[in-house]
């Protein structure tokens, strides 16, 4: 291993699974790279499991969820640094109406 590069644990959930073709793999990335770097770089290497989910709704908000060993991360800090060895989760957002959107029923 180049010990100027570090392993990544990244493991996809629901349909991003699918799209990446695997449910867990391994990328190196720069000493001192961000989530947020790791996440462009997933992007580079497949773009279509990343395209929508990283531009988000009409609102704005991403409809990608990422957790770094275990704890969800909000998107406004995804310059967190990695390290050697990190575990990052990726779960498309979840989304649908509220209960007074459909008219009180269920």
């Amino acid at each position: 291993m180049d010990f100027a590069n570090l392993q990544i644990q990244v493991r996809y959930y629901g349909a991003l699974a699918y799209y990446a073709g695997a449910r867990q793999i391994s990328v190196e990335v720069p000493a001192g790279s961000s989530l947020r770097d790791l996440l462009s770089r997933l992007e580079e290497i497949n773009p279509p499991a990343y395209r929508r989910l990283l531009q988000g709704n009409t609102g704005g908000e991403p409809f990608l969820r990422v957790m770094l060993n275990d704890v969800l991360i909000n998107q406004d800090h995804l310059n967190i640094p990695l390290n050697e060895g990190d575990r990052v989760t990726l779960v498309p957002g979840i989304s649908g109406g509220s209960f007074e959107n459909r008219g009180g029923r269920l």
